[in-house]
């Protein structure tokens, strides 16, 4: 079987039709139609976390960034929101954090901003540990690179959660867990994993190879439904990288 291409980071690059994303489907779609909607939906839901690291990190306090954040996702997904995005072009990213920006600075300017929930239902947000994870690793230097790191970050949690939940369905489970220990200097050698399991080491290594390949191609996967042309995805996959590693 053929090996499908990489970039240099080990990511599959894109290979024929460009299936259509959530983002890009929240873009495409004319009024406010429930699939776009949902779409909209479960991208805030993923996403949601570097959304209240920002209004944090731009100055609000826990509650109003607690209050900010729900009003700020109970605009976006009204129907005005969505008519607002489907202006918008490029990545889900750069929208969320322009979006975040205009909105905290029409918070503070009026005196009172929107009701909470402006009669819309809200997503089920962890606001109550949201704090904890915001102290984690803090750069105070810029929220923007906060933003983008933060949002790398969600972006890898997604696709490993997918990953692990695909391996576990698929009867993968052991495999992923002997994935999970390599390099700890505590987890059994190869020859042992392979007896336990009942193959040799070369199938166990062909099924680890297997199976960081796929993981791989989840992260990209994820990664292009936050963006709305494929042309976009391998720059966006350097970015968020990038974002990792400064």
């Amino acid at each position: 079987m053929t090996e499908k291409p990489t970039n240099t980071h080990g990511i599959p690059v894109s290979e024929g039709a460009f299936a259509t994303t959530r983002w890009s489907l929240v873009l495409a779609a004319h009024g406010d139609s429930a699939p776009a909607r949902a779409a909209l939906e479960t991208l805030c839901r993923i996403y949601w976390f570097p959304v209240y690291a920002l209004m944090r990190s731009r100055g609000a306090d826990v509650e109003s960034a607690r209050d900010l954040t729900q009003d700020f996702f109970a605009k976006l997904l009204s129907q005005d929101g969505l008519l607002q995005a489907r202006r918008e072009r490029g990545r889900f990213r750069s929208f969320l954090a322009q979006s975040v920006k205009n909105f905290q600075a029409d918070a503070w300017d009026k005196t009172q901003a929107l009701k909470r929930g402006g009669g819309c239902a809200l997503l089920s947000l962890d606001l109550e540990a949201a704090e904890g994870r915001y102290h984690e690793s803090l750069d105070h230097s810029s929220p923007d690179r906060e933003f983008d790191r933060r949002w790398a970050a969600q972006i890898l949690a997604e696709a490993r959660n997918r990953f692990e939940q695909e391996s576990e369905r698929a009867g993968r489970g052991e495999i992923l867990r002997v994935l999970n220990r390599l390099g700890d200097p505590d987890a059994p050698p190869l020859a042992e994993e392979a007896i336990r399991l009942g193959c040799s080491v070369n199938t166990l290594k062909s099924h680890l190879h297997r199976a960081r390949a796929r993981h791989a191609r989840i992260i990209r996967e994820v990664v292009a439904e936050t963006v709305s042309n494929p042309a976009e995805v391998e720059t966006e996959l350097r970015h968020l990288l990038e974002s990792l590693d400064g």
